[in-house]
């Protein structure tokens, strides 16, 4: 029985795998179902028993990357003393880290989500979360709002490569986003 669990996750991985590559290599337009069992070496069927139809698949690529974007949020976090203030810290850094993967992905969801409702659904849902946590907190609520917005839209701007910020301005904003977290929790 574990076994044939195994099989079926590291199917669904490898389907999802093959998906990012996909979206990476030819844009979330050429997103076709075809693709995605080409490159992951198996046949349409067997995508199909895993994701019946490009909307599944397109939401589990969605739920796939919030949760590698939790991921890296929890590392940076992971990282930070114990304070107030930690986890909006570790928001910022772990959306805005190096990670290839949160920025291919990242851009390829945002011109995807242009045209599947769904697909925003699952981002709306994290960012609800997010708020929601913001607003429970000891912050300053406007001020870790401001945050929180920043980081959102340096991570949209570089998702969509349309940041003209040098590495040094990055870091300038970075640090500047860092400090801000801290007065939200003064």
């Amino acid at each position: 029985m574990v076994a044939a669990q195994s099989t079926v996750s590291s199917s669904r991985e490898r389907i999802l795998e093959a998906a990012e590559r996909v979206v990476s290599e030819v844009g979330a337009a050429r997103l076709t179902l075809d693709a995605v069992a080409q490159w992951a070496g198996i046949s349409k069927g067997g995508l199909l028993y895993h994701f019946p139809s490009k909307e599944a698949l397109v939401t589990a690529l969605a739920q796939r990357y919030v949760q590698h974007l939790r991921s890296c949020i929890d590392d940076a976090r992971a990282e930070l003393p114990c304070e107030a203030g930690a986890e909006l810290k570790a928001c910022v850094l772990g959306m805005l880290g190096n990670d290839p993967r949160c920025k291919t992905l990242g851009a390829a969801l945002l011109a995807t989500a242009a045209n599947d409702l769904t697909l925003l659904e699952v981002i709306r849902q994290h960012i609800a979360h997010q708020s929601q946590a913001l607003a429970a907190s000891s912050s300053t609520f406007a001020r870790a709002a401001v945050v929180a917005l920043a980081t959102d839209g340096l991570k949209m701007r570089e998702s969509l490569r349309i940041s003209d910020f040098s590495g040094e301005q990055r870091a300038a904003i970075v640090q500047e986003l860092l400090q801000l977290a801290d007065e939200a929790y003064r």
